[in-house]
């Protein structure tokens, strides 16, 4: 987690996030990653508003696992960039409770997932 996404998830947090944060950090599911802003990407992004505020979110994608888990299918869209081709964006209402099983089963490569793919 870089500081930019724990400062994102601080201010808009519920309780249920807070307990499940919680838990995967006492089960050392969650790492702390120095910020890693990619200029690369940035230059190919939209100036849009949504693709702007989840930039961070690819960016600690591609330092990572290349996985985003996240609602917003317009970010997915608008961020579907040369740079972030190979990172999977995961809809969990669109996917439902096929993403846990997944998630659950290590998380191997969709292609079907991938920015890449759109």
């Amino acid at each position: 987690m870089t500081r930019v996404l724990r400062e994102e998830w601080d201010r808009h947090q519920s309780q249920f996030a807070k307990a499940w944060l919680a838990e995967m950090t006492s089960k050392a599911k969650v790492q702390d990653v120095a910020d890693v802003r990619n200029e690369q990407l940035r230059a190919e992004a939209p100036n849009t508003p949504s693709a702007q505020k989840d930039l961070h979110l690819i960016e600690a994608a591609l330092a990572t696992d290349r996985i985003v888990i996240s609602l917003d299918n317009r970010a997915r869209t608008e961020l579907a960039v040369h740079t972030a081709a190979e990172v999977m964006w995961v809809n969990p209402v669109d996917e439902g409770g096929h993403v846990i099983y997944w998630l659950n089963k290590g998380a191997e490569p969709v292609d079907e997932w991938k920015l890449g793919q759109h």
